[in-house]
């Protein structure tokens, strides 16, 4: 296997993402009003808190019982706050393993528009609501929510994996954080490798449940979405991270102008972006013209 290094990848995306589409593929706000634009389901937004003024305004008693606020411009799960209950009478916040004060809430808010937990720039605090896997993704970990990562190239879905939690990882898919990689076949949406701390494995070391050979639900679908967003974001070359929604189906969290290279260890296949420049940046005959707000 050739695997496309670092160098390389970095040649493909002078090549293939203007500066302005990589701009706002780091903010998941802007990222969201592009992709909701062109039709491509994404997550609701139940507020956003832009600086100091909006948070002294800011009315928590609004927000559901779940939800997750996450840094607009953060990377790598930085800065993210799962909430999985209300304690109202208390004014605090169930998180996993522990609960927040409102007092604490609003300090780890502060701490986001000041750029604490993002790139060190002022941020957003983005508030959306907490997803819940469908079934049969549920089915894979113990706690914590299955993600969906897709490379393309343009409209063309070059390699795929999903990112498992596990105990170890404490409920997150991040691979360096414990996560696990499971690459899936293109063409049927089936698990075909799985690897846990750089080591191959066939079942999930908390559950015991077998992973190589389970069929992801709603493929088509999650392949389709996965299409459409180079399109609508302006970039040729795009790392797409996809939920299954229990209720809502699959959801684009993220649109990566730099996604990373590790799906190709997963995989134990090689990258292999096209090497032409397109004339008009990701332009198809499949879709209308991008609408980029």
């Amino acid at each position: 296997m050739t695997a496309l290094g670092i160098n390389a990848r970095n040649s493909v995306i002078a090549r293939r993402n203007p500066r302005r589409a990589i701009v706002g593929a780091k903010d998941k706000s802007v990222t969201k009003r592009r992709l909701a634009a062109n039709g491509i389901p994404v997550p609701e937004t139940l507020c956003e808190i832009h600086d100091r003024r909006e948070l002294r305004r800011f009315d928590e008693s609004a927000l559901p019982d779940q939800w997750v606020v996450k840094p607009s411009r953060g990377s790598g799960g930085r800065g993210v706050m799962v909430v999985v209950g209300a304690l109202r009478s208390q004014r605090a916040w169930a998180t996993p393993g522990r609960v927040v004060s409102s007092k604490e809430l609003r300090r780890h808010i502060a701490g986001i528009l000041g750029g604490d937990r993002s790139t060190g720039d002022d941020d957003v605090a983005l508030f959306e609501p907490l997803l819940q896997a469908d079934p049969e993704i549920a089915l894979l970990t113990r706690a914590g929510l299955p993600d969906i990562r897709i490379v393309c190239d343009g409209t063309t879905p070059l390699l795929a994996m999903a990112r498992i939690p596990t105990v170890a990882s404490g409920g997150r898919g991040n691979l360096h954080q414990g996560g696990i990689g499971a690459a899936i076949d293109l063409e049927s949406g089936r698990i075909t490798r799985a690897v846990h701390e750089r080591q191959p494995i066939a079942v999930h070391p908390d559950t015991n449940r077998r992973l190589v050979g389970t069929e992801l639900p709603r493929w088509d679908e999650v392949l389709d979405i996965a299409r459409r967003c180079g399109h609508a974001t302006g970039l040729g070359y795009l790392g797409v991270d996809i939920v299954v929604d229990a209720t809502r189906g699959p959801l684009v969290l993220e649109v990566n102008s730099h996604p990373g290279l590790e799906i190709q260890n997963v995989a134990a296949m090689p990258l292999v972006p096209s090497r032409r420049r397109p004339r008009r940046g990701v332009q198809s005959s499949d879709y209308d013209t991008p609408v980029l707000v």
